[in-house]
């Protein structure tokens, strides 16, 4: 079954060994505590039901699919809010809370940044206010826990090799998008 999935999982460039410098470079704590302690550790576990995180394109091979922290599933990319190029299924994860720190994903590892591609193609990392604010202290107070200046110059590390795929780009591009839209939305200063 799991072979069959894989066959049909939407195909990336990326290289195990892409994910694993990937993985290297973000074993950093963002702040210079645990932000778990701020939280209750809200972002690593499930919250709400059915939050999790999907893994990017090829970031599967990071993991075996028999993860006993992880309840696995698999969803068209067609059928949920992705880019018009991303063909197939995407792997979704939904962790229990106990994830070993250092088999996080890679969305897991850079939260609460994101990353943002300009019209212009510059790449640069934002706070991940499209759903950050909703659970983490980190984005609806960033000058009371500033991030870590080492840690804000490795996502961004991070990020450009992952851009390297078309297809973690497009999602780049298009998450970049809607927080350009959420930036410039008159509701933005009513809702915060």
């Amino acid at each position: 079954m799991l072979g069959f999935i894989r066959r049909r999982l939407v195909k990336s460039t990326l290289k195990k060994e892409d994910f694993e410098r990937v993985y290297r470079l973000l074993d950093i704590p963002a702040i210079d505590s645990d932000c778990g302690d701020l939280c209750g550790q809200r972002c690593c576990q499930e919250y709400e039901p059915g939050v999790g995180m999907y893994l990017l394109p090829g970031e599967e091979v990071m993991f075996s699919g028999r993860e006993p922290w992880l309840k696995w599933s698999y969803k068209s990319a067609r059928h949920h809010d992705f880019p018009e190029s991303w063909r197939g299924l995407v792997a979704f994860v939904v962790c229990n809370g106990t994830c070993p720190r250092e088999k996080r994903p890679v969305q897991c590892r850079t939260f609460p940044l994101m990353p943002y591609l300009s019209r212009e193609g510059e790449l640069s990392v934002r706070l991940d206010r499209l759903t950050g604010s909703l659970i983490c202290p980190l984005v609806r107070n960033p000058e009371q826990h500033p991030l870590s200046s080492q840690f804000v110059e490795r996502v961004l590390d991070a990020w450009s090799i992952l851009i390297r795929d078309p297809l973690v780009r497009d999602d780049v591009v298009l998450q970049s998008r809607r927080l350009d839209e959420d930036e410039n939305s008159p509701w933005r200063g009513l809702l915060r």
